[in-house]
């Protein structure tokens, strides 16, 4: 007579059951060391760039998310005769970006907060850090290996320093909020310039902002750029003055203007520098300066008021330059004639001319590089 194994099921179920809690015991245990692997090869990675030392303080992974965080990163130039990091971030997300992968793209997007970039100058190499010399790229790619189709920076500094001047110099911008989209966009016939980059920050008072639009897959530089800096407030910048040109201001403001664009190897733009109200001397108030200070803050002072236009209260020049990537011209003749001009016959106006753009790059242009001819064009802009 057959009997029946009612007790198998029972068993079958159990097995399972023990089957899936070992596996996620497994994926728990693999969750929680997998931060503390990471942690060690992202710092050895970082160990790896030439002539630097880097080290991050901890990493937060979110598997489902497909991204991780990089907390407290520092980059230190190997040395220790620089007492400032190379540099420094809060917090850094690299992460998939999903609504590409739902167009069929398998790409990543990068997040960094405060981020804090620190250019040093000194009288020797070793006290100095201008650039990095590791190759810093490789390691991004190992940390993040899927082309990266966008990037942000929230509240970023860079600092230009030196230690050994006199007085010490510590110029920065603050604020810095860079956002760059579509940087692996595919070849659009249509669109000439599928990339964005868009970018604002603040310094000593005055405000700037730059608008790029460019062909990031082209391995020709190809874009078309403009940037703006607003009311720089010079006192605030006293100590750099003095450090560099032995002389300080009482009062001024700066502003700046580029527009460039490039495409096929050439490249066209001009820069607008504008100095507005400056005053460099007040003797009742610098009467301690010893007088061969005076007496070239005195020359700078009538430097200033000789290439002042009177009506406009400003010191301005504007340098244009065009020609091939690897060698922009510049001539000198052009520069000293443009600020003649600007004191004596017109004013350079304050503002993007907007006149530089992708499809006039390489075009043929009317130029005036004698002095005498930028001198005495009365052209009307």
């Amino acid at each position: 007579m057959e009997t029946t194994n009612y007790n198998k099921p029972k068993h079958k179920k159990k097995r399972v059951r023990n089957i899936i809690l070992i596996v996620v015991g497994v994926l728990i245990v693999i969750r929680l060391i997998l931060p503390y692997v990471v942690l060690k090869v992202v710092n050895k990675k970082l160990s790896e760039i030439d002539g630097y030392y880097g080290h991050v303080d901890d990493i937060d992974l979110a598997l489902i998310a497909g991204a991780y965080k990089i907390k407290v990163i520092k980059l230190e130039k190997t040395g220790g005769e620089i007492p400032v990091p190379f540099f420094a971030a809060d917090e850094i997300r690299l992460a998939v970006e999903w609504p590409a992968i739902f167009k069929g793209k398998l790409v990543g997007t990068i997040k960094v907060e405060h981020p804090v970039l620190n250019f040093v100058k000194g009288p020797t190499e070793e006290t100095s850090q201008t650039s990095m010399d590791g190759d810093w790229r490789d390691v991004v790619d190992d940390l993040l290996p899927l082309k990266l189709n966008s990037f942000e920076i929230n509240n970023g500094e860079i600092h230009y320093q030196d230690f050994h001047s006199d007085p010490k110099v510590d110029v920065y911008s603050d604020n810095i909020h860079i956002l760059a989209e579509n940087l692996t966009n595919e070849k659009n016939d249509s669109i000439l310039l599928p990339s964005t980059v868009v970018g604002s920050a603040d310094i000593y008072g005055g405000s700037a902002t730059m608008n790029m639009k460019l062909d990031a897959l082209n391995k020709i530089p190809t874009f078309d750029f403009n940037a703006e800096l607003l009311n720089l407030n010079l006192v605030e910048v006293n100590d750099f003055l003095k450090a560099y040109g032995n002389f300080d201001v009482q009062k001024g403001t700066f502003g700046l203007y580029i527009e460039a664009a490039a495409k096929n190897n050439k490249i066209d733009g001009y820069t607008k520098p504008i100095i507005k109200d400056l005053d460099v001397i007040n003797w009742k108030e610098e009467k301690e300066d010893p007088l061969p200070e005076k007496l070239w803050e005195s020359l700078v002072g009538f430097g200033g008021w000789i290439f002042k236009n009177s009506s406009e209260d400003q010191v301005a020049t504007k340098v244009e330059f065009s020609g091939n990537l690897d060698n922009p011209d510049v001539p000198v003749g052009v520069i000293i004639g443009e600020t003649f001009r600007n004191a004596f016959i017109k004013a350079l106006q304050p503002a993007l001319e907007n006149n530089v753009n992708i499809k006039t790059v390489g075009t043929d242009k009317e130029k005036k590089d004698g002095f005498f001819d930028k001198l005495f064009d009365g052209k009307k802009e």
